[in-house]
């Protein structure tokens, strides 16, 4: 969609991943120049990228679309371009594949609710929104207060910056019946883990398209398939986007 080479794909992977690491609280100083070293490089690439499209007639892909996209009779920078389709690159990565991962592991945690949706696919769909809520992939973002206001008691400025913990709000009980249990039955189920309002994900449809059509396949494949390993996941640190670094896994093959 973006519009990449194949041959980028495990650049742009590992810098994702190496980028995504930095965002730790206390990161140490190997992962710190990691993640600079893999900011660099993907600025780089992607100016070269952007000086291709810029060369030809519009392609079909998003990068094409961004340089020759105008707001009020201006074209976008190469530098607004690079962070557009970072955003674009971190945003359709890291997120789905978490929650593939973890979702996964919710429902090897929760036999019942795997076989409930083994047994009636057509509840994949509503199982895939319960699975957002439960992994919630995005764990923070920052927000600026616009006008002064109170919240739960508390006043918050102009210009004030605030946190939302989207795990949290995922968990409130004054939303969610019993929301430490997985329900894959859950209806209404208004989660909030492609955000709200303005900043609601951009790519929200094709998140769901992908995690159904995944789930589908996974539990209709390879339905005996369960964890390879007693020991306790490693978990990428991060206070951003968060999840097993690897997870070992056993299934029978299918034909």
């Amino acid at each position: 969609m973006l519009g990449f080479e194949p041959d980028a794909y495990d650049d742009l992977l590992r810098w994702s991943d190496d980028m995504i690491r930095g965002t730790t609280g206390t990161p140490t100083p190997e992962v710190q120049l990691a993640a600079m070293n893999a900011g660099i490089q993907f600025r780089e690439y992607q100016l070269q990228v952007i000086a291709d499209r810029r060369s030809r007639p519009p392609q079909d892909d998003l990068i094409s679309t961004l340089v020759n996209a105008e707001i009020n009779g201006n074209r976008l920078d190469d530098e607004s371009i690079v962070s557009e389709t970072l955003l674009i690159l971190i945003g359709g990565d890291e997120t789905s594949r978490h929650v593939i991962t973890c979702g996964m592991l919710a429902l090897l945690e929760f036999p019942d609710q795997r076989d409930i949706l083994a047994k009636s696919p057509e509840l994949i769909e509503t199982g895939v929104e319960e699975l957002l809520r439960w992994v919630s992939p995005i764990k923070n973002m920052a927000r600026t207060v616009t006008a002064p206001v109170e919240l739960h008691g508390q006043s918050l400025r102009e210009g004030d910056q605030v946190m939302l913990f989207y795990p949290s709000a995922n968990r409130d009980n004054r939303v969610f019946d019993n929301p430490d249990q997985l329900d894959v039955r859950r209806n209404p189920n208004p989660h909030l883990a492609f955000g709200f309002g303005p900043h609601f994900c951009l790519g929200a449809s094709l998140a769901r398209l992908e995690l159904t059509i995944m789930f589908d396949e996974l539990l209709r494949r390879i339905p005996d398939i369960s964890l390879a390993t007693n020991e306790t996941l490693e978990f990428r640190a991060s206070n951003f986007i968060s999840g097993p670094e690897s997870m070992p896994v056993r299934f029978t093959p299918s034909h």
